[in-house]
């Protein structure tokens, strides 16, 4: 498969965050406003990574933009239907509600915080109502799991909202690390309504069974229709395509003390 990337020449507008640039293919003011913007960055097992790009593929999401930066990103590019584009790309669904923000490399540390507030910016300023995050949460039994459990973390009540009727146990006590973490506590700050969906993941190997259970949990909530027979299919052919971006997620989250999540918070009672 390939990227649904096609006819990409100028961007139509460049928006400013910092030194973080997002190049636009689109009208974000048309309407609908998209009501989700669903996160799939290189975390425990690739979870978010696998779930988004099947998102992407399997509803035929439209390329809509792309974020880049001179200074705090490294020198890459991607080529997708024969175009060079930054790694880290926009999708959105055909009705509009939903938007796709896919990164084919690890965020850089010191990049993290820049980010993330340049994502909660930029989905204000397109009248996003939810961020939702797609992550693994390592565990060091997960070969003995036939099914892994999915845990919810919401940033305030309007994301609650969201997941309520469902019966996902709320993450009530331990550690959040990397890009999810800094999102969680910068949207609860600034007001923005994000809801993290963490699954029981490998920390180091791609882990499409457990990006099949995000994706379950994602189509209740949301209302779409997520066929993960595909991915589960192809699941053999996933690990060995993504294990190099596996191994640069995994010197990231080295890094990021990643093994903090498998902790529990010196608070904790």
């Amino acid at each position: 498969m390939i990227l649904p990337i096609g006819g990409v020449s100028r961007p139509r507008r460049e928006v400013f965050y910092g030194d973080l640039i997002i190049y636009e293919y689109y009208d974000p003011y048309l309407e609908p406003h998209p009501e989700y913007l669903v996160l799939g960055l290189p975390d425990a097992g690739l979870v978010g990574s696998i779930a988004s790009r099947h998102l992407v593929f399997s509803k035929k999401f439209a390329f809509i933009a792309e974020i880049d930066s001179p200074v705090r990103l490294p020198p890459i590019t991607v080529v997708h239907n024969s175009i060079p584009i930054s790694p880290i790309q926009l999708y959105m669904s055909r009705d509009r509600r939903i938007v796709t923000l896919l990164s084919e490399t690890p965020i850089p540390i010191h990049t993290i915080y820049p980010m993330i507030n340049t994502i909660i910016n930029y989905a204000r300023e397109i009248n996003i109502k939810y961020l939702i995050s797609l992550s693994g949460i390592a565990v060091p039994n997960r070969l003995q799991i036939e099914k892994p459990k999915v845990y919810w973390l919401a940033s305030n009540s309007n994301a609650r909202e969201l997941i309520k009727e469902t019966e996902i146990e709320e993450l009530k006590e331990g550690f959040v690390v990397g890009p999810y973490a800094v999102l969680l506590k910068e949207a609860r700050r600034k007001g923005m309504s994000n809801l993290a969906l963490f699954v029981e993941s490998f920390l180091d190997i791609p882990d499409p069974e457990s990006a099949a259970e995000a994706l379950k949990v994602l189509s209740s909530i949301i209302n779409i229709d997520i066929d993960v027979k595909e991915l589960l299919e192809e699941a053999e052919l996933l690990k060995l395509k993504t294990r190099e971006l596996m191994m640069q997620t995994k010197k990231a989250l080295s890094e990021m003390q990643k093994k903090y999540e498998m902790q529990m918070p010196l608070m904790y009672q």
